[in-house]
């Protein structure tokens, strides 16, 4: 994976923004995307990754909660 696909960490302040903000980072590596889907992760309650995925196929997202 390389700089311009590595994973997007989501840092929210409150929970009226989480979709917006998971939204943005999913729509930007969407344009990337080629053959890999979209892993979101909910690392804490603030705190959210959003990266290409292997794992994952093309035109997908999975979500993975941490908690």
């Amino acid at each position: 994976m390389s700089a311009e696909t590595s994973p997007i960490v989501v840092k929210v302040k409150d929970a009226a923004s989480v979709d917006r903000e998971l939204e943005h980072a999913s729509a930007v590596l969407r344009e990337k995307a080629t053959s890999w889907g979209l892993l979101v992760t909910r690392v804490d309650f603030t705190t959210y990754t959003v990266a290409l995925s292997p794992d994952i196929p093309f035109g997908f997202t999975r979500e993975l909660d941490l908690l």
